[in-house]
């Protein structure tokens, strides 16, 4: 037996045994890492069907409320198709969410939970949202439900017979419906008010007690059955931060947290395992040079010639780092050292096509890299497309110039022309975020205006910017999903430019960007309403400045990029510093001009500073 061991033969046995256990062993880790695989794929795709399902029962409820609530056939038939596919879908996500809790993955990993949680907020969503319709059913709409009592009852004391004050109730009428529409409680204080008044003035002209007191009964009904439908109206919420409405969307954003918790555990979970299998095979790798080493350093005292050309020609294989272009010389032999030569062919062949796949899936990264990065240059070609051309700005205004510097290859500023024979409108407009982003935003921006002006025909610049406001709320669905996106701009109108020797009359409105204008030698700054386009900011009116200016007179409009660039310091350009170079080099040309700033944000980015955000500068003479 101990000879035998000293055999070539029994040496490689015992070496390729314990080679074999360590490959079956990184397979089996790796068959083990699949099923965990497995089961996460699982989870996410019901996770992907239960999301999907959620928001198309949103969209339901929306389209419910946008259609049916005020849809007489809805109070009649008591039926509605949306609510119909809705609860059909409902019963679905329940069912769906039964299945994910059954997954073995899921209770193993602790997720149990969450999808508990995912299940308790949707029963409990489901229960609060039969009850909001229920009372909507109750409150009714024009002459259906409480609507149609209370109007009832106001309608038979408008056409009774006595010498009623038709003012007062016509502003109870006004009140009552301001109240549904607003939801303000201080409507609700006001038809009170009303009807008191209403009592007083019934008592003092109407002598006839019979009908005084039929009188006095349907003002009492009518007051109750409006502060009964104020009731049911605060129940329901008077928006997501109230009522009903707060706790459906209280119970809507617990979901979505829950989906994206597990989600995120999921990602964790899948990082891990492909970390693992990175790690597994470069174990496997290290392996496999350890055994060939073994095998070259025990097996090279007792092997002459083929040993050595076997050695040699691994030696070269690994030294141009696992080549195909190295052929490997096998020794054609029928002993244990050619079937070691053999044994390493195929190792060899494997681990050609493990560095072959390696390659493949880098090259592909790097293809995909370039189709990202020709996407976005094609994306920039795009959005510089819809910014005025150059003959555009010389047929309106005597000279001009555009600094024009996204910090990415796209942008969130952009600059917006549209002129008539009379009235010329020139905007600069900076959107919330830079890069694709932005880019996006600012393509909104400038449909939006086109729209505003072009189509719609708005000359008042105030006007133009609040409708701007509403359609950018419009577009990215503001009021559901409370996001700040937005935009700031600057614009003016200019009527007077094609009038030889003539002052040009300006009138400026601006959200958050003010207007700059230099005439006798001095800039003047026109600052703006503190407001944003879009987004939850405070309502300001937005305003007229209206001036004019003589020939020569030049405008300054810009986005916050170039005085918000920082240094090497960190310390920004700033406005008051951008306001006295703008203003000292205000007399030259307007090509030297902007050649002139462009220098000077060279010199304050010295040091490879990062440009932040995106510039915009545009300077016109009158």
């Amino acid at each position: 037996m101990k000879i035998a061991f000293r055999s070539i033969r029994a040496k490689l046995f015992v070496y390729f045994l314990g080679f074999f256990l360590i490959i079956v062993s990184f397979i089996g880790y790796n068959l083990w890492i699949d099923t965990k695989e497995s089961s996460i794929e699982q989870i996410d795709m019901g996770l992907a069907k239960i999301n999907l399902q959620i928001l198309t029962i949103s969209g339901l409820e929306r389209d419910f409320m946008e259609n049916e609530i005020t849809n007489h056939d809805f109070y009649k038939l008591r039926y509605s198709a949306y609510l119909t596919k809705r609860d059909s879908i409902v019963t679905k996500v329940l069912q769906n969410i039964d299945q994910l809790a059954k997954t073995s993955h899921t209770t193993s990993q602790g997720l149990d939970k969450a999808v508990a949680t995912i299940k308790n907020e949707l029963v409990k969503y489901e229960r609060n949202f039969r009850q909001m319709i229920q009372l909507i059913k109750k409150k009714g709409f024009k002459d259906a439900g409480l609507e149609g009592q209370m109007r009832r009852y106001i309608h038979a004391i408008e056409v009774s017979d006595y010498s009623k004050d038709l003012t007062k109730l016509l502003m109870a009428r006004r009140y009552e419906k301001d109240f549904i529409i607003r939801k303000d409680l201080e409507y609700v204080q006001q038809v009170d008010s009303i009807s008191k008044e209403l009592k007083k003035d019934i008592g003092q002209k109407v002598q006839d007690e019979t009908k005084k007191n039929t009188l006095f009964n349907l003002l009492e009904k009518y007051r109750v059955t409006f502060l009964e439908l104020v009731g049911i109206e605060e129940k329901i919420g008077f928006d997501n931060r109230s009522g009903l409405r707060k706790e459906l969307n209280d119970s809507f954003e617990v979901i979505k947290g829950s989906i994206s918790r597990i989600n995120r555990m999921m990602l964790i979970e899948t990082e891990y395992i492909h970390a693992n299998i990175q790690r597994s095979n470069w174990v496997a790798l290290v392996l496999f040079l350890i055994s060939f080493i073994l095998f070259s350093s025990r097996l090279i005292h007792i092997l002459s010639r083929p040993v050595r050309l076997l050695s040699n020609s691994i030696h070269e294989i690994v030294s141009k780092d696992f080549s195909t272009q190295v052929p490997f010389i096998e020794i054609k032999q029928k002993d244990e050292v050619g079937k070691l030569s053999a044994d390493f062919a195929f190792m060899l062949k494997r681990m050609h096509d493990y560095i072959g796949e390696i390659k493949t899936k880098s090259s592909n990264l790097e293809q995909k890299q370039r189709l990202l990065m020709d996407s976005i240059r094609y994306a920039e070609q795009i959005q510089r497309a819809i910014l005025p051309e150059k003959e555009e700005l010389q047929s309106v205004f005597k000279d001009f110039f555009v600094m024009y510097k996204p910090a990415d290859l796209v942008s969130g500023d952009f600059y917006w022309l549209s002129f008539t024979e009379h009235r010329v409108f020139l905007a600069v407009v900076d959107c919330t975020g830079h890069g694709v982003p932005g880019a996006f935003m600012s393509m909104i921006g400038n449909t939006l205006l086109n729209k505003i002006v072009k189509e719609n025909h708005s000359q008042n610049p105030a006007e133009i910017l609040e409708e701007l406001h509403i359609e950018v709320k419009i577009a990215l669905h503001q009021e559901k999903y409370k996001n700040d996106d937005g935009m700031d701009v600057c614009l003016c109108m200019m009527e007077g430019l094609n009038q030889p020797n003539q002052e040009v009359k300006i009138v400026y409105a601006g959200a958050k960007r003010p207007l700059w204008y230099f005439n006798e030698g001095e800039l003047t700054e026109i600052k703006a309403t503190k407001r944003s386009i879009g987004g939850q900011s405070k309502y300001r009116p937005f305003d007229n400045h209206s001036f004019t200016l003589p020939p020569g007179s030049k405008l300054y409009l810009t986005t916050d990029g170039f005085n918000d660039q920082h240094d090497v310091n960190r310390k920004k350009f700033g406005k008051l510093r951008l306001m006295e170079m703008v203003e000292q080099h205000a007399h030259l040309p307007m090509p030297d001009q902007v050649s002139h700033y462009t220098q000077v944000l060279k010199d304050h980015m010295q040091g490879n500073v990062h440009q932040r955000d995106d510039i915009t500068i545009v300077g016109v003479q009158l």
